[in-house]
């Protein structure tokens, strides 16, 4: 546990296993939160470092968005996927100065990633560093002004369609921002960012559903995290080829499911006349006592069914639920 983790202990953040964390009095799944700026430290998010005059040269090679569109004030989304287009992680990318960029994933998928980038670049004047313990995250919801998330010491920001920003910080001033940004937000968890998330048709990929599904299976493409005009990187034929000439027999969708047991990421879901794998669950949260919401990737006829079984579960009832960039 490094300082920043400490720090916010004292402020009564209780984490979990997987670095998600609660605060006592962390904002419940009610209207009473669309009244209020609230404010989540993303310690269940890590980050790779691309440090060196190379690293969006060697970027635009490697992941499905086009680099040409990132700036300091413009921080985008993407995805990598290998070379048969299944998508090894998506990401929010954020740019400090020309040479240095932040991707930003899930804690789960840093090590393998920087790793596996780090075979390319060595062809490329470009360092890649783990630096989940250099920068903080936070994501906040503000409900007043959009320029809320403007401090002195933010180095980066990322801003969703629903109004809500994510921010990072150099870790020696993590204390301060929080201390600064708790005057007019209310500290809360992870699972309220994650509702925000699912609400909004937003993955996070994790190890358990990394090297599953093509991007747009994901709805990245609805998302702006595909560029189909940029030019090769890996994986790329497999991905245009799916939007031109392929038939996409799976997507995500948002359901809604009574059951006090959340299913993890990467649980297989089958249909009722068959238990061959029909999709799997990418995040899940548990919104009251009895209800769920979740993202799931589902093929195109077990999403004619409301009758779905989950992991080990029985046969169940399943409610689909909107998603604002699906018309």
């Amino acid at each position: 546990m490094n300082n920043w983790h400490s720090f916010l202990r004292k402020q009564g953040a209780i984490f979990s296993d997987e670095n998600e964390v609660s605060f006592k009095d962390s904002l419940i799944f009610d209207e009473d939160r669309k009244k209020t700026s609230y404010l989540v430290p993303l310690t269940h998010l890590g980050v790779i470092l691309l440090e060196g005059e190379d690293a969006k040269k060697f970027l635009q090679g490697q992941v499905t968005c086009d680099i040409n569109k990132l700036s300091g004030k413009n921080s985008i989304s993407g995805a990598r996927c290998n070379p048969k287009g299944r998508t090894l992680t998506n990401f929010q990318l954020h740019q400090i100065n020309d040479e240095k960029l932040l991707m930003v994933m899930h804690h789960s998928l840093i090590t393998k990633s920087k790793d596996e980038l780090a075979k390319y670049a060595a062809f490329f004047r470009v360092k890649l560093f783990d630096a989940s313990d250099e920068y903080a995250l936070f994501g906040f919801d503000p409900i007043d002004s959009k320029n809320q998330h403007q401090e002195q010491h933010i180095s980066s920001s990322y801003s969703y369609e629903d109004g809500r920003f994510v921010a990072s910080c150099p870790i020696g001033y993590a204390e301060e921002v929080w201390s600064n940004f708790i005057k007019k937000m209310t500290p809360t968890g992870t699972d309220l960012w994650k509702k925000s998330d699912i609400q909004s048709g937003i993955p996070t990929l994790q190890e358990e559903t990394s090297d599953i599904f093509v991007p747009q299976m994901l709805n990245l493409d609805h998302l702006d995290s595909i560029s189909f005009t940029k030019g090769c990187y890996t994986g790329q034929e497999v991905v245009a080829r799916m939007k031109y000439l392929g038939k996409l027999k799976k997507k995500m969708y948002r359901i809604h499911r009574k059951n006090n047991i959340l299913p993890l990421p990467g649980t297989p879901c089958y249909i009722e006349e068959t238990r061959q794998v029909s999709g799997n669950i990418i995040s899940a949260v548990q919104i009251n006592i009895d209800f769920q919401e979740l993202l799931v990737v589902l093929t195109d006829k077990a999403a004619k069914n409301k009758d779905i079984a989950i992991g080990d579960g029985s046969i169940e009832k399943i409610k689909y639920l909107p998603i604002s960039y699906i018309k």
